[in-house]
């Protein structure tokens, strides 16, 4: 996960959290790291505030992992007070730009699903544990 450090400006008019906050979105959004950054966790040190509260992430690094493991892959750390973990919201991209596939889905006369290269050839019947590769 790759790691920012900055700071506060000296006069900030909101929170210290708030600015913060707003700071590392600022900068999530401003990188080419994501399309549409998302806050997954964040700490605030300074008032011994941690988001998620989930149970399981107890210590004082429990954000931090539920950070790492639901794909962050930016940490924005600002000053010593507090830091802000981001992944990419955005949807995946769509396939339909690249076309047809090779394989398509028939049924045989019996109606049993078979997946096969386009022209009906070289079928496979579509079973349970072919379909989890598909």
């Amino acid at each position: 996960m790759k790691t920012i450090n900055t700071s506060l400006p000296g006069t900030i008019n909101a929170s210290r959290f708030d600015a913060a906050r707003a700071l590392a979105f600022n900068i999530a959004a401003s990188g080419s790291e994501f399309i549409e950054p998302e806050l997954v966790a964040w700490v605030d040190r300074s008032s011994a505030r941690a988001s998620p509260e989930v149970e399981g992430c107890y210590g004082p690094n429990g954000w931090h992992d539920y950070g790492l493991s639901h794909e962050g892959r930016l940490e924005v750390d600002v000053g010593d007070e507090m830091s802000f973990i981001f992944t990419e919201s955005s949807p995946f991209d769509s396939y339909a730009h690249l076309g047809h596939g090779p394989f398509v889905n028939l049924r045989d006369a019996q109606g049993v699903e078979m997946i096969c290269r386009v022209g009906g050839k070289a079928c496979v019947p579509l079973d349970e544990w072919i379909s989890k590769l598909t």
